[in-house]
């Protein structure tokens, strides 16, 4: 519930702070691979393991989602160095749409199932 959502969004407040400094010291793309794989372990910890465990993996796995956000921004502004509005919309306007095109797909999923099975795909494509 409630807690879960407060260990969400500060995941994600400290995977937004810690891609960055992480990017200043290694390459943007190793940093992206390697939060998603670090998501795809989170993702199976959270469909698979019980009680306080699970808070664990939400921390880890909107850590793990934040990391690379602003800094595929940046990757994407760097291949459109003359079109910085461009890249950054498209960037971020491709991500949330494509996400909320799917949480519907899920959410009927999960009424028709239960949670844990509409996740289970998640593991695959973080």
């Amino acid at each position: 519930g409630t807690a879960a959502l407060v260990v969400l969004y500060l995941g994600g407040a400290v995977g937004t702070v810690l891609g960055g400094a992480l990017a200043e010291r290694r390459d943007r793309v190793t940093v992206v691979r390697r939060s998603y794989l670090l998501t795809v372990g989170a993702v199976a910890g959270l469909v698979l393991l019980p009680g306080p465990a699970l808070y664990v993996c939400v921390a880890l796995t909107s850590a793990g989602l934040y990391v690379p956000f602003s800094l595929q921004v940046t990757l994407a502004q760097d291949y459109l160095p003359g079109r910085v509005g461009t890249a950054s919309g498209i960037t971020l306007g491709l991500t949330i749409s494509i996400g909320g095109l799917f949480s519907p797909l899920i959410g009927r999923l999960a009424d028709a199932t239960s949670l844990q099975t509409a996740l289970m795909p998640l593991i695959a494509m973080p």
